[in-house]
């Protein structure tokens, strides 16, 4: 509420009336709802009474002379403050007298509650636990109005995503939790509210539910057996943010957050956690596990309550990350003559028993050779040199499962032999 500087500043041509006496207030009702001010003076005289603040004055009550020495004011026409007179004029539409004012009371709210948890569930659901804040001191103790604090009277709210309007959505009553479910999806914000006998007004927490997404996010469509399988990304966090009744989503930075990369061996098999980390202050990560086998992999960022928000979480969808074998060719001695003997060897890791394939390009595609079982990760061929220039090599490794763990196929690096 607004507070009226000037309003019942008394013009000297109109200070011929006498300040009203004993004014007094009280509770009009049991209920509270309304501040019964009386005064006295003399005559049947017109009036103007307000609220009186260390700021000036507040809303202007005209009273009849009719209506005698009494008036109920709405405590919505009370702000909040620690010390509040009321100020009684005698006047119409100015004021013609000094003012006469009541014993000072405040309007004070309750304590100003504290969330505790917010947490999110399926289909839009949120479930919130709070305790209510601790008493403001009473700067004016005894004053007429005080009351002995009630049971609390919590009531919890939720925005809805692009206007300026609350939903309620749980009269909690002396309760300190409750579910609910908000009319629109995040981002939003929740509260919860704490009412005493000022009851247009009250004391609230509120919490900014935010949402996140992946800005980006790479993972390799294939790497190889024993090497780093390196998962980068970036999270961008948004906001809601509000002004002139529109409300709007914003992207904004946000605090380091657990990062989480899951993995797991198909579609049928469960997911389990491979590591965590923490974001960086830009919003970026990085994962680098160790390949041992061909793996689906999915990115996962849990919800983060704190600092009066909830960051709700986000999960990847899964990506598949081919495990090739490292795959060597070479032989013992790349340059021979015409009908020597020669060896070829390949050698795999992991050190597996498989069968490869020793392939030789002819010019237009890759022949196969011979077949060559590997022991422990390596096997061996001997031929004999029977056609004179330069010809390529290669190993072509097939699929296969190692400790349990499938690798996709693999070629290795072309080798040449050199026969003259």
């Amino acid at each position: 509420m607004g507070l009226l500087m000037t309003v019942g500043l008394v013009s000297p041509a109109h200070a011929a009336d006498p300040a009203p006496s004993n004014v007094m207030v009280a509770w009009a009702n049991t209920a509270h709802t309304h501040v019964r001010v009386t005064w006295s003076e003399t005559g049947s005289v017109p009036n103007r009474v307000f609220p009186q603040y260390a700021g000036g004055l507040g809303w202007l009550t005209s009273v009849p002379a009719s209506a005698g020495n009494q008036v109920d004011l709405p405590v919505s026409q009370f702000d909040t403050a620690p010390m509040v007179r009321v100020a009684v004029y005698v006047g119409g539409n100015e004021s013609t007298s000094p003012a006469g004012v009541s014993t000072a009371f405040d309007t004070l709210l309750r304590g100003t509650p504290v969330v505790d948890s917010l947490t999110a569930a399926a289909r839009n659901q949120f479930t919130m636990k709070w305790h209510a804040g601790a008493e403001p001191v009473d700067p004016n103790p005894g004053d007429p109005l005080d009351l002995t604090p009630g049971p609390h009277r919590f009531q919890v709210y939720a925005s809805l995503a692009k206007v300026s309007i609350w939903d309620l959505m749980v009269d909690a009553g002396t309760a300190t939790s409750a579910t609910f479910t908000p009319t629109q999806a995040a981002p939003i914000s929740v509260s919860v509210r704490d009412y005493n006998e000022w009851s247009d007004s009250y004391a609230a927490a509120g919490v900014d539910v935010d949402t996140e997404r992946f800005r980006s996010l790479t993972v390799p469509a294939a790497t190889t057996y024993g090497q780093p399988t390196v998962i980068t990304g970036q999270l961008q966090r948004s906001t809601r943010l509000c002004g002139a009744g529109l409300c709007w989503a914003e992207d904004v930075a946000e605090p380091s957050r657990p990062v989480v990369l899951h993995a797991r061996a198909d579609a049928a098999a469960p997911w389990y956690v491979v590591g965590v980390v923490q974001s960086t202050a830009t919003g970026t990560f990085r994962f680098a596990p160790v390949a041992w086998g061909t793996r689906q992999y999915r990115v996962a960022v849990p919800d983060q309550f704190g600092s009066g928000s909830l960051g709700l979480g986000v999960i990847s969808g899964a990506s598949t990350t081919l495990t090739r074998p490292s795959v060597r060719g070479s032989f013992t001695d790349s340059t021979v003559t015409y009908s020597q003997r020669v060896t070829t060897r390949v050698t795999l890791a992991p050190p597996a028993n498989v069968r490869t394939t020793l392939q030789r390009w002819d010019g237009q595609a890759w022949r196969d050779l011979k077949w060559v079982s590997t022991s422990n990760g390596v096997g061996t061929y001997t031929f004999t040199a029977t056609q004179r220039g330069r010809f390529a090599y290669r190993y072509l490794v097939p699929a296969f499962s190692y400790g349990g763990r499938p690798l996709s196929w693999q070629v290795s690096a072309n080798f040449v032999l050199t026969t003259s």
